[in-house]
This record gives C-alpha cells, structure tokens and sequence, in this order.
C-alpha cells in the first residue's frame, strides 16, 4: 500500500512539476497532427516582466533593521550598562521636507519597555532613532532619525490595502536573523492568500484587526518589515506568524496589518504622538447564537461586559448584557464588527444600535422574553 501511495505520490508531483514549469502535463498523449491549442501563459517569475527584481533594488535600502535596548544598574558593582533585548525591521515611510531626518514605521512590539533604540540601514549605516509614539492597540510605532538617511534611499509609498484582491503578488522585505545573525534585506515573495483574517492574535493586539495572510515566508526579525504590491508599495505591516499542524504536515502562516487600517492612525502619531479614537464607552464580548433572536436564545451578536458612567453608551441607555445586534443598519455578528465599526466613525459622529435585551432571574440566569431597542448615541474621544 505504502508504494502504491508513493507511487501516486510521484505521478501527482511529476505532474505538478510540468505544469509549474509550463509543459503541458500528459501531451504525449495528443495526436501529432493537431494544432496546439491557444493556451495563456504565466510568466511572471521566469521573465523580464517580472517586477521583483526592480522592487527589490528599489525598496530594500529603505528596510532598516532595529533594536530595542534597555538600561541597567547593578548597586553591587555600580556599573550601569545598555543591552539589547530585541531586533526586528522598521519601514522608511517619509522624509522631512529639508532632507535632514524621517520617519519609520515598525511594530510596537519590537520597542515596547525599550529604553534607547537604534537603526541599521542595509548598507550599514548605524544612527540613535527616538519613538515618536505608538499605538499598542493595532501594534504599531513610528520612530523618528534626525541624520539624513543614507545616499539615493528613499521612502516606500503608500498604497490602498482595501483594494487588495486574493490570489495577487505579496512581497515581503525585512530582516530576519538572531543577536549573533542577521540576514539583512532578505527578499521573500508569493501571493495575497486571504483578506479579513479575523481573530488572528498572538497577544500583540488589544484592539480587534482583521489581518491580511499571505504565504510569502515571513519569520523572527522580519515584524516591522514590509509587505509590497506589484507596484512596489506598502501595503501592510509584517507581524506574526502561525503554526498549524495537519497531519504530519506543518504549514507556516504569515499574517499582516493592512496598512490602510492604520494610515489615520500613523498620521496622529507622526503630528502628536498618539492615537486617541471616538468610543461608545462600553466593552464588549462575542457571544454565538442564532442568526435571528429567539425567546430564550439571543442571537450571535457582542454582549456589554461593562458600560463607563457619563460616556455616549450610557447616556443612550445601554446597560451590561444588552446584545448589541446591528451598527449603523449593518449586521454584526461578533465584538470585531462592532469595533471595526466604531472605528470608521469620526468624533462627533451618530451611531445608531439595535439592541436586544433579555431578561434575567435574580441569580442572573436567563430566562423567557426579550425587548428590542433602538439606541442613538454620538461618539465621543474618550481618553
């Protein structure tokens, strides 16, 4: 059974290998005299249209590797020292008008409790960087150099992660390595391999984030780096990987912070420093149920864990376990939709809810009925 399996084995990838390769798989088995078919080929890595070698040039300067170093004092040996407790890669995002210094942009989770950081560009230039601020919600930092960056480096623009489809060209830039070894401006390239990734979280969000995946490889040292388009421009932010183990094959997932998630959000750090939102003033949790609410089934929605006193949700009269069921007429079927939501509403702004709240015996237990309720609220920045 074990070589009949390997020998299926061999067929499926000697198959693969052709029809990688462009050769038609099994063509000896089509007469002689037929015409070849019309068929479209794909040349994307083997030929001079492909784009990666021209993004590469052009990008991996502007890939800087940093490190995270905190200061000490021992009282024994009154001896103070500067150490480094992490590496990761940082993206040249924009320079000052006179050329003198700029702005990079990394996550926050590399510098976080950091006390002097530092930056390595690719042709070794070495400067003291300074964090400007940082959002731990979407893991995000931006720092700042005052020296001019080195020769002919320029930043990576911008551009549109909303328009990302599955299935694209993903290219990912940074520096992965160890203390000891660093690969600098190492070069990895694949495919856009999902959008609106949700619940991917390895402690470095405290804030909901759909995530983009990509099977680029990605790995320690490369958080912070870049993650490009066809055109050579930022698209979202290297941050953590997964491992999923199938069988005995383990596959290697890479995920990304979309970078038009977070373009308002760097904005607000580059000119203050920090990142204040509009909030409704409660907390909430996903709770799974019907799609439609049921006597003594609430449907899926997010629950209200706590509601702050004198913030908009209070004073439109939501209480703790209200369901909260839509935003702004749109469904919403977990705490990730509501907060995606809130977030693209501006201060000021009027939110409208429907509700669904249950009742409850005295020892919190769920019983029979509900009421539906239509809440308004305008949002508010709340510190």
């Amino acid at each position: 059974m074990k070589i009949r399996e390997n020998f299926r084995r061999g067929i499926a990838l000697a198959t693969a290998l052709m029809l990688l390769t462009g050769l038609p798989a099994l063509a000896e088995t089509a007469p002689e005299e037929a015409a070849p078919a019309e068929s479209t080929t794909y040349d994307v890595i083997y030929s001079s249209s492909n784009p990666i070698p021209e993004i590469a040039a052009r990008c991996r300067p502007a890939i800087v590797d940093i490190s995270n170093h905190v200061e000490s004092w021992n009282p024994e040996t009154r001896v103070s020292s500067v150490d480094p407790v992490s590496f990761g890669s940082a993206t040249f995002i924009r320079e000052d008008e006179d050329g003198t210094g700029g702005y990079l942009l990394t996550n926050y989770h590399i510098i976080k409790d950091g006390d002097v950081f530092k930056a390595r560009w690719l042709d070794g230039t070495e400067m003291d960087i300074e964090l400007v601020g940082y959002d731990d919600g979407t893991d995000i930092a931006v720092m700042r150099f005052e020296d001019a960056a080195p020769a002919d480096v320029e930043p990576i623009p911008m551009g549109d992660s909303d328009q990302l489809v599955i299935g694209e060209l993903a290219i990912c830039i940074g520096n992965p390595g160890t203390s000891t070894q660093m690969l600098y401006g190492t070069v990895t390239a694949g495919i856009i391999s999902g959008l609106q990734r949700e619940d991917i979280n390895a402690g470095n969000f405290s804030r909901s984030i759909n995530v983009i995946q990509t099977d680029a490889p990605i790995n320690s040292g490369n958080s912070g780096g870049a993650l490009l388009n066809a055109k050579g421009e930022l698209v979202g932010i290297p941050t953590l990987k997964m491992g999923l183990t199938y069988t005995d094959l383990f596959e290697g997932l890479s995920f990304c912070i979309p970078i038009s998630a977070v373009k308002d959000y760097i904005e607000q750090l580059i000119d203050s420093g920090k990142v204040i939102r509009p909030r409704m003033g409660i907390t909430v949790v996903s709770i799974d149920g019907p799609e439609e609410a049921m006597n003594r089934f609430p449907p899926a929605g997010a629950q209200v864990v706590t509601v702050e006193t004198g913030a908009p949700a209070e004073k439109a009269g939501l209480i703790i376990n209200d369901i909260i069921y839509e935003v702004n007429g749109v469904r919403v079927r977990s705490a990730s939709d509501v907060v995606n939501a809130i977030d693209k509403c501006a201060a000021g702004e009027s939110v409208k809810l429907k509700v669904y709240r249950y009742n409850y015996d005295t020892d919190g237990n769920l019983t029979k009925g509900y009421t539906e309720i239509e809440a308004e609220m305008q949002l508010e920045l709340l510190d």
